[in-house]
C-alpha cells in the first residue's frame, strides 16, 4: 500500500493499484520524490529510472541480462559497477530506491532485499508476476515471484523451457493494442508492483531439487535456445531473438543445433557476420552444403530457411 510520503492521488484499475512504470515522470509525482531527494536505481541497465542520482549495475560492459543493450553513454557518470548483494552505500542514505526487473535475476534474493532495505528509506520494486513466467519469461530469470501476506516470496524456477513456449511475448510484440494493455493499462496483472516504506518482508521457498541453474553454461545456453526458437515458432520479429541465438554458441559452441538456430537467424536478419560463422560450422558438420551457401550468396535462401526451420521443429538439444 501507499505510505504517507506518496501523493494521495493513487492510480487504480479493477485489479488494484497500478503504477505507470513506463512513464517515469508520473512515477516521480505519484511517489512524491522531491528535487532534493537522493535516488538510487539498483540494476538500472540500459533504461534507468530517469530521476536516479546513482545507478548500480553489476556488469557495465556486458549485457546478458539486458538483451545485449549497452548502458546510455550520456548517463555513464551516474553509473556505479557494484553487486546488489553488497551495495556500496551507507545505511538509509538513499531517500528512494528504485529496483525494476532485477530481483528475478539475482543469485540470492533475500540478501538483495535486505540490502535494498538497508540503504533506502522507501522505494519501488517491480518484477514479473509468478504466473507470467509460464507464458512469457526470459532465459536469465531464476525466480518465480509473488506477493503473499504483503511480502515478496521467491520460488526457484525449475523449468528450462517456458511451459507454454513464451507464446505471450510474440503476441505483445506484434500488436500495438495488446502492448498497450499488457505494458500500460493492465501492467499490474502481469507484474508485481511493490511500493514499500522503511522495510518489507521477503522469503525464499526451498523447493528442493533444482532442474534449472542459470549459472551452469549449458543450462543457460538451453534457456536462450528455447527462447529464441519459440520466438520463431510464433513468427515474431527476429530482432527479439537474435541476441539469444548468438548467446547459445557463445556459451556452448560445440552444439550443432545451436548453430542451426544461429544460421536461421542470420538469414532472417540479413546478418552477414553471423551467417559467415554459422555456415562455416554447419558445412564442417555437413548439415548444409557449398551449394546452399552459393544460393544464399545470390539471394536464394527461402528453401534453406524452410529446411533449417524443419530441423529445429523436429529436434531438441541433448539434455
Amino acid at each position: 500500500m501507499f505510505g504517507t510520503k506518496a501523493l494521495k492521488e493513487k492510480p487504480f484499475n479493477f485489479f488494484g493499484e497500478l503504477f505507470p512504470s513506463h512513464d517515469h515522470n508520473q512515477l516521480i509525482e505519484i511517489f512524491g520524490i522531491l528535487p532534493t531527494d537522493k535516488v538510487l536505481d539498483v540494476g538500472g541497465g540500459h533504461n534507468p529510472f530517469s530521476r536516479a542520482n546513482y545507478i548500480v549495475d553489476y556488469d557495465l560492459a556486458g549485457g546478458v541480462h539486458r538483451d545485449g543493450h549497452n548502458i546510455p553513454e550520456e548517463l555513464v557518470e551516474r553509473y556505479i559497477e557494484a553487486d546488489i548483494h553488497q551495495l556500496p552505500f551507507e545505511d538509509k542514505s538513499m531517500d528512494f530506491v528504485f529496483c525494476s526487473h532485477v530481483l528475478e535475476h539475482v543469485l540470492d534474493p533475500e540478501t538483495a532485499c535486505r540490502e535494498i532495505i538497508r540503504v533506502g528509506k522507501r522505494g519501488y520494486i517491480e518484477t514479473p508476476r509468478k504466473w507470467s513466467e509460464f507464458f512469457a519469461g526470459y532465459p536469465s530469470h531464476r525466480w518465480l515471484i509473488d506477493v503473499i501476506d504483503g511480502g515478496l516470496v521467491f520460488e526457484r524456477r525449475k523449468f528450462i523451457e517456458s511451459p507454454f513456449l513464451n507464446f505471450a511475448l510474440p503476441s505483445v510484440w506484434k500488436s500495438k493494442k495488446l502492448e498497450e494493455r499488457a505494458l500500460k493499462s493492465f501492467r499490474n496483472i502481469s507484474h508485481i508492483q511493490f511500493y514499500w516504506e522503511e522495510s518489507f518482508q521477503s522469503r525464499v521457498i526451498n523447493s528442493g531439487i533444482n532442474d534449472f541453474d542459470y549459472s551452469k553454461p549449458y543450462h543457460a545456453a538451453l534457456a536462450h535456445f528455447y527462447f529464441a526458437r519459440n520466438i520463431l515458432f510464433f513468427d515474431a520479429p527476429p530482432k527479439h531473438g537474435i541476441f539469444h541465438a548468438e548467446n547459445t554458441v557463445k556459451l556452448c559452441p560445440y552444439v550443432e543445433l545451436f548453430w542451426v538456430l544461429c544460421a536461421l537467424y542470420a538469414l532472417l536478419s540479413d546478418s552477414a557476420e553471423l551467417w559467415s560463422k554459422s555456415h562455416r560450422f554447419l558445412q564442417s558438420k555437413k548439415i548444409i552444403s557449398a551449394r546452399d551457401v552459393f544460393s544464399v550468396k545470390f539471394g536464394f535462401k527461402k528453401s534453406l530457411i524452410n529446411r533449417l526451420m524443419r530441423i529445429l521443429e523436429e529436434n531438441d538439444p541433448p539434455r
